[in-house]
């Protein structure tokens, strides 16, 4: 079996996936077709998806998803249509993140989330073996106010859907300066897990000091790099945290936050041995997938298939799920290292 079939073959968690950048160009033109049913120029308008070169336009590209994503309706088909497509990649534990929207007369954020949760029951019965989580995200671009909107929604929200409900996901532009730590605090004592976008841009203070608040997750870290000039300090008090983090290998180079894949944080942390999990950040919009993105890890970094294997065998422990999910989850993955006679 070549490396790409051994890539899709595996049985994969997603543990950082944004909903609304996962929508695929097919997702969004069925999406742009339900506004605009007599409407010929989809094509078009999503030709700009591919147009673009560095994080500040990347974030442009999710205003298309933003102006089609504004009703219940869309809202849960672009949920389906987004847990079918990390199913056929054969994912087997997806956490989605998304921030609950207000769109004036048409949705509020607890239609939002509601539709994402039936969304979640439909695909359940649909779509079996996939095991299905939501963490409520904090845009920090939004501010405070939406942030405490946002966080007592999830507080509420895991009462109702603890099954579903696991934790909350700080990301947004990082230029913004917000991390509203302690409003994320009291979401921690009320029970949720908590993963933040961290050091994406050269922040030291503001990376210290998420270091120190000691979330359960940490997205990318781009500029928590050893060979970046006074970086050293803080990669070893990353190190010395042991505060797993989310991989985003395609989405990293595509938004020039990393100039290569050889360059990637991936290398480092891998070889210290720090806790590390790939994912797909925005598959929609920089065209990949999960499996891909284990087939870079392996061709850039000479992985090995058991390496791959212990990766996602890893990834396990990270993950927001309980521990009866996380044996079950262990027990695919490594029914699958059997069949295929690799051992780790």
């Amino acid at each position: 079996m070549n490396l790409v079939n051994f890539c899709r073959a595996l049985p994969k968690l997603e543990l950082h996936a944004h909903l609304n950048g996962s929508l695929s160009v097919d997702t969004l033109k069925k999406l742009y077709k339900m506004q605009n049913p007599n409407s010929e120029d989809s094509d078009k308008i999503f030709t700009s998806i591919k147009d673009f070169s560095s994080l500040g336009e990347c974030f442009k590209v999710f205003d298309i998803a933003h102006s089609l994503v504004v009703t219940p309706e869309a809202v849960f088909h672009s949920t389906y249509d987004t847990i079918k497509e990390f199913k056929d990649d054969n994912i087997i534990y997806l956490e989605l993140r998304s921030t609950p929207r207000v769109i004036q007369g048409k949705m509020t954020k607890e239609e939002c989330v509601e539709a994402i949760i039936k969304a979640f029951e439909v695909c359940k019965i649909d779509f079996p073996g996939i095991l299905l989580k939501l963490l409520i995200s904090i845009n920090r671009k939004q501010g405070y106010k939406a942030a405490q909107e946002n966080i007592e929604l999830a507080i509420d929200f895991i009462k109702k859907y603890p099954q579903y409900i696991v934790g909350l996901d700080l990301s947004g532009d990082p230029m913004t300066g917000n991390t509203f730590l302690e409003l994320l605090e009291k979401a921690r004592m009320a029970g949720l897990k908590i993963a933040i976008h961290c050091a994406e841009i050269s922040n030291e203070t503001e990376t210290i000091d998420i270091l120190e608040f000691k979330p359960d997750r940490l997205g990318h870290c781009t500029c928590i790099h050893p060979t970046l000039q006074g970086s050293n300090k803080i990669f070893n008090l990353l190190l010395k945290s042991k505060i797993p983090v989310e991989l985003c290998l395609t989405s990293n180079v595509q938004c020039k936050t990393v100039p290569t894949y050889e360059s990637h944080q991936f290398k480092y942390l891998f070889e210290a041995g720090h806790p590390i999990c790939l994912g797909t950040d925005d598959k929609g919009v920089f065209h990949t997938s999960l499996s891909h993105e284990y087939e870079i890890a392996s061709s850039t970094f000479g992985l090995e298939r058991e390496q791959l294997i212990k990766l996602c065998l890893s990834s396990v422990q990270y993950a927001f799920a309980t521990l009866e999910e996380k044996q079950a989850i262990l027990c695919k993955i490594e029914k699958f290292a059997k069949e295929y006679n690799v051992t780790y």
